[in-house]
């Protein structure tokens, strides 16, 4: 398997500041977060159909059925991420739901040992460990205790969970499976379940042209130019190291909100925001 390490570092900064576009464009556009999740991958999906037809054409989508079954486990794990994380801020503080999701590089860790044989050096764990310690500067003064914040903060790490599945189960299957496959497989499979999940919760609609758009700029820009570069580097590097390439996203989206709302964060966001950010250069380096 091929291994870039400066091009997969530059792919997942790339992608980080991609995702951090989701925030913005999921404000503008104001509907309810299952109809934004179907209808953003199922136009993600369909924009990767020329790339996946022409490995239909040269024969390399020759899939083993334990393949296929971890390809549906992997898009229904991300699925969960974005309606269990979503769901929790329902509950919760945004605080403590971002910094919970937000846990799951320490669960990629063992995982990826585990399951792939991918030990984590010294340094890189200080790098996670100061991105961690940002996270909770970021998030202090915003927490509350109640029964259904708990909930809340269940569901959270439950988010956490399924993205940290998701990545492992990505970082095997791409040894063999292309990344245009795999990731409109992938979306395909994250589309039906947030749609028979707004079925479920009865606010399934047709969206509005200017949903419509907002959720072909979150295909465009969000999820091919920022998830599907993220499988792309789960080729050529660790999950851990994707995995931490996420936590860049809350400080980077704070930036942003600034810049395009005029919504100055606090210190302690810009705080926590430089350790997130140091803490991902640690782990990019000596990961």
């Amino acid at each position: 398997m091929r291994r870039d390490p400066a091009a997969a570092n530059v792919a997942l900064l790339g992608a980080t500041i991609a995702v951090s576009f989701s925030a913005i464009f999921i404000r503008i556009a104001g509907d309810d977060p299952a109809t934004i999740v179907w209808v953003r991958m199922a136009i993600a999906a369909t924009l990767l159909l020329p790339w996946v037809r022409a490995g239909l054409r040269t024969r390399s989508l020759t899939l083993a059925r334990p393949q296929i079954a971890l390809v549906a486990v992997s898009g229904v794990l991300l699925a969960g991420h974005f309606l269990l994380w979503t769901a929790s801020l329902q509950y919760t503080s945004i605080a403590a739901s971002v910094l919970l999701v937000s846990l799951h590089p320490v669960m990629v860790s063992p995982l990826g040992w585990r399951m792939l044989g991918e030990r984590t050096g010294a340094r890189a764990v200080g790098g996670i460990g100061v991105a961690i310690i940002g996270t909770a500067i970021t998030c202090a003064g915003d927490f509350r205790l109640s029964g259904e914040a708990l909930g809340g903060d269940l569901l959270a790490l439950g988010g956490a969970a399924c993205l940290a599945g998701y990545l492992v189960i990505g970082r095997g299957v791409r040894y063999s499976i292309g990344v245009a496959p795999y990731s409109a497989a992938v979306y395909a499979v994250v589309a039906i379940v947030a749609a028979v999940t707004a079925v479920t919760q009865r606010t399934a609609h047709l969206p509005s042209a200017r949903v419509a758009v907002l959720c072909l700029a979150l295909a465009v820009v969000c999820t091919l130019g920022g998830h599907t570069v993220y499988n792309w580097a789960l080729r050529r590097t660790q999950a851990l190291k994707v995995s931490v390439a996420f936590l860049g996203e809350p400080p980077l989206a704070a930036l942003l909100a600034a810049v395009c709302f005029g919504a100055i964060p606090p210190a302690s966001t810009v705080i926590g925001g430089v350790l997130i950010l140091a803490g991902i250069a640690l782990t990019l380096r000596y990961q």
